[in-house]
């Protein structure tokens, strides 16, 4: 989690972000179109994206050990932003809000929390390979106690995606409390474990993991969820349809 005495500073960065992107548009929405003007090289967007690079400052040696560091203040505020967006559903301008801060900039922390949000906002937007990409990152022993169940989590939604349906398993479990799940990531596993089942031709265990989501919270944790796809979507559709 981020430090709650980060909490004002991370606003005010966030906010600072959002305002200077507004004035930024509005500047460029007053400009006469230009008829052939080339998109800016990947590697200038990245550039762009690294205000320490932009100010000519040599790689970090090591990684910010406080959070008034502002490579922290950076990330922490690139993930506000991206919390936001993702709440929308604007999932692939939230993953590209993290995706190009340096994660020496990331306090060690909070790394794999921050690598857990980002691999889920890229399920959501369809980019399954980006986020089979962090599969290395998302590694839970590196993890403080309190983010492991999210990140063991995240790395099961990624392996569901992508095939592998009994490493899903795996980490979440055939059933409730057999990893010792937290109640705050409880339905989240319930689902990654629905797509796993699905995908094993188990559709009726698949339906009745769903049917837990439902009666614990409600149709709007599968809406939640529907963006990230999985092979039991056309089953949480059925529910949510019924209601």
């Amino acid at each position: 989690m981020i430090p709650a005495g980060a909490a004002c500073a991370i606003a005010a960065v966030a906010a600072l972000l959002l305002l200077l992107g507004g004035l930024v548009r509005a500047k460029r929405a007053a400009r006469p179109a230009r008829r052939a003007e080339a998109p800016a090289p990947a590697g200038r967007r990245r550039w762009a994206a690294r205000p320490a690079a932009r100010a000519g400052e040599a790689p970090a040696a090591s990684p910010p050990s406080h959070r008034g560091d502002p490579r922290a203040i950076y990330a922490y505020a690139a993930h506000v932003v991206g919390q936001s967006l993702a709440f929308h559903g604007s999932y692939r301008a939230a993953a590209a809000s993290l995706r190009d801060v340096p994660l020496d900039w990331t306090p060690p922390g909070v790394r794999l929390l921050l690598m857990s949000n980002l691999a889920q906002w890229q399920l959501c937007a369809g980019d399954v390979e980006a986020a089979r990409r962090l599969l290395p990152d998302l590694c839970e022993e590196r993890a403080p106690a309190s983010v492991r169940p999210l990140v063991r989590g995240a790395r099961a939604a990624v392996l569901v995606r992508t095939g592998d349906a009994e490493g899903a398993l795996s980490l979440v479990g055939r059933s409730d409390g057999e990893r010792d799940e937290p109640s705050e990531v409880r339905q989240r596993y319930r689902i990654t474990r629905a797509h796993a089942l699905a995908a094993r031709g188990e559709l009726a265990a698949a339906r009745a993991e769903l049917r837990r989501v439902v009666d614990d919270a409600g149709i709007d944790e599968l809406c939640r969820w529907i963006p990230a796809g999985g092979p039991a979507r056309a089953t949480m559709i059925e529910l949510i349809d019924a209601g």
